[in-house]
């Protein structure tokens, strides 16, 4: 008798253990502690990127009007000049033996600006020198009409239309507007690119040849369900994406997605499982799987 109440009580005790250390497992369930973002409705765009440069639409060369002795030069490389300013003084070889024996300068002809802008080439630049007729002196660029011009993918011309505005980023990460204004009607043969110009809007003086980018809204979806990038998980082979969503403030549930648009912010997805005030785990979703008990951290 006494033995078998011995060995009761061992055995009780050894069932209080157990549960005890049940009880303890249960209350040792790993938490992950994330942050979360929720899930938002707003307007998300697709950009088409291209490059493009800087071109002087205007240029005007500045020709011999007959052939001479070049007497004066007013102008060098890199001035800006005005519509009607002396550029030259020419003076033919029949005058200047008159000149010669008169002590005047006779026959001299002056050759003046065609245009306002910048003188970006020079042929004559010092006086004394002999040119024919038609013999190119300099040549101004008109500043003002400066226009951007980008070759664009054929395939991709149809998304940069007359009178579309876009944005122009520069190298020093500043930005303005410009407006598409002429589409050429040329494809290159060989990279099967169509010429593009687009009119810079604003009072900003740009050089020419200058390399810059141009961004243009190719697709824009509006009231779309948007999550941050960092939020969208996906495979080693990248083609199977999904958000952990929060239950309860608790429990990380693993939902498929589709994506759409997205940029270096935030990414449009499609799941009728995911709805706007949903949060999404932005940080700590690594590696975790499906129902992992979560807190979340602000």
């Amino acid at each position: 008798m006494r033995k078998l109440i011995f060995y009761g009580f061992f055995i009780s005790l050894g069932l209080i253990s157990c549960g005890t250390k049940q009880d303890n497992s249960a209350d040792q369930t790993p938490v992950v502690t994330v942050k979360t973002k929720a899930v938002h409705l707003g307007d998300i765009s697709d950009y088409l990127q291209l490059n493009g440069k800087t071109v002087y639409l205007k240029k005007n060369a500045v020709l011999s009007p007959l052939s001479g002795y070049v007497l004066k030069v007013y102008v060098k490389f890199g001035d800006r000049v005005k519509k009607n300013q002396l550029l030259y003084e020419i003076q033919t070889k029949e005058n200047q033996a008159l000149s010669s024996l008169q002590g005047v300068n006779a026959g001299v002809v002056k050759v003046m600006s065609p245009s306002g802008g910048v003188v970006n080439e020079t042929t004559v630049n010092e006086a004394g020198g002999y040119v024919a007729e038609g013999t190119p002196l300099c040549n101004i660029a008109e500043n003002s009409q400066v226009v951007i011009q980008v070759n664009v993918p054929f395939e991709y011309s149809s998304f940069l239309r007359i009178n579309m505005h876009c944005k122009i980023l520069l190298s020093d990460n500043t930005t303005f507007d410009g407006v598409v204004f002429q589409q050429l009607p040329i494809v290159d043969q060989v990279n099967q690119t169509q010429q593009i110009l687009i009119r810079p809007l604003g009072t900003r003086s740009l050089p020419e040849n200058l390399n810059l980018t141009v961004q243009a809204v190719k697709t824009k979806h509006i009231h779309s369900k948007l999550v941050p990038k960092s939020a969208v998980m996906t495979d080693e082979t990248q083609t199977v994406y999904w958000v952990m969503k929060v239950e309860n403030n608790r429990l990380a549930v693993k939902i498929p997605v589709d994506k759409g648009i997205e940029n270096n912010e935030q990414v449009e997805i499609h799941s009728p499982l995911l709805e706007s005030g949903n949060l999404v785990i932005t940080e700590g979703a690594y590696g975790m799987n499906d129902s992992t008990v979560v807190k979340i951290q602000n």
